[in-house]
């Protein structure tokens, strides 16, 4: 069940209200599980398919330079966690909730533990760069810290990211405010990059 509302400031243009949809409702997750953990001694400096880990993770992206690989048996363990471009990267555990968007991948890639693989199930309804923003805002890690029972949250559980809130525009609106928070991260970047 959807709720609606509205945002105060907008695109000119666009006067409908949003719709709030769980991400279980938008998108699948995604993560390696238990038994298919992988051991340090499988990682393979190169190969044919690429081993994405957290540690992987840099201002929203993967960094491909440290990158690590796995032999074919492991990349086909579970094509759940088999990314593609487009991809939404998610770690649960160590540094909760850091999020990077796939782009730029060229060969065959799988997950190791510890993050989740967040794929839009319709392409036509969400864009996948806009939900890509709303994941890497602090609202996540602010939802999962009200839903936790102990204390400090350690580990971002898959029953808490399915009932996560999303608000939804209609698809023209999606890509406006995605392609609006994309230019902001470039700005950031560039200017990080100059003054480094």
């Amino acid at each position: 069940m959807s709720t609606t509302r509205k945002p105060l400031v907008r695109f000119k243009g666009f006067t409908e209200e949003w719709e709030e949809r769980k991400l279980s409702e938008i998108a699948t997750m995604n993560a390696r599980i238990g038994w298919q953990n992988l051991r340090t001694l499988e990682f393979l400096d190169n190969g044919d398919y690429m081993l994405i880990t957290g540690t992987d993770f840099k201002d929203g992206a993967i960094d491909y330079s440290n990158i690590h690989y796995v032999e074919k048996e492991r990349f086909e363990q579970d094509k759940k966690i088999q990314i593609s471009n487009g991809s939404i990267l998610i770690t649960k555990d160590g540094t909760l909730g850091k999020v990077a968007y796939v782009e730029g991948l060229t060969i065959p890639a799988t997950l190791n533990a510890g993050v989740f693989n967040v794929r839009v199930k319709e392409a036509l309804a969400v864009d996948s760069r806009y939900l890509f923003h709303y994941l890497k805002a602090p609202f996540l890690l602010k939802f999962a810290d009200q839903r936790s029972t102990g204390g400090t949250i350690k580990h971002l559980n898959q029953n808490v990211l399915v009932e996560f809130p999303i608000p939804l525009p209609r698809l023209e609106e999606q890509h406006k405010v995605a392609r609006l928070l994309s230019n902001f991260d470039n700005t950031i970047a560039l200017h990080q990059r100059k003054l480094e």
